[in-house]
């Protein structure tokens, strides 16, 4: 009672009485509720935790286990920088190709005489690709 009346004194003189009609029981009701405030947060945090793991898990076996991963992945490698990259998903649209890692294996798709007239501009940059991703120049230099 003398540490209640001793942190009443720095209280407003409206909040001594309620200070003083709290008893035991609903501080032990307003403990429960805080452990029941407490559980439900902790549960909250473990189901966040459980998402973010297994979302990451599934982000890393896409990263793996598809097309569009593994041409990211061979991009990577190869080490091509951004504008390489949409050239090269340009000539997979353009050919229509469902596994788009097929132009890391197949000279043929890069071949500036096999691309549309929308390419003409990046030939250039096509045959210098194709020269740094395979060693080969493209077929209208081979033949003369």
């Amino acid at each position: 009672m003398t540490s209640l009346l001793v942190f009443a004194a720095h209280l407003p003189f409206f909040a001594v009485p309620l200070l003083a009609e709290r008893s035991a029981p609903a501080q032990r009701a307003d403990a429960g509720q805080m452990l029941v405030w407490l559980l439900v947060a902790a549960a909250a945090i473990g189901v966040v935790s459980v998402i973010l793991v297994v979302g990451n898990r599934m982000a890393r076996r896409w990263r793996y286990n598809s097309h569009r991963g593994l041409f990211h992945g061979l991009c990577k490698v190869h080490g091509l920088d951004s504008g390489s990259r949409r050239l090269l998903k340009r000539v997979v649209r353009f050919h229509r190709l469902t596994q788009p890692g097929r132009l890391f294996i197949e000279p043929k798709w890069l071949d500036p005489a096999n691309l549309g007239a929308s390419f003409r501009t990046q030939a250039a940059q096509l045959a210098e690709l194709r020269q740094s991703l395979f060693n080969v120049r493209p077929a209208a230099e081979e033949s003369s």
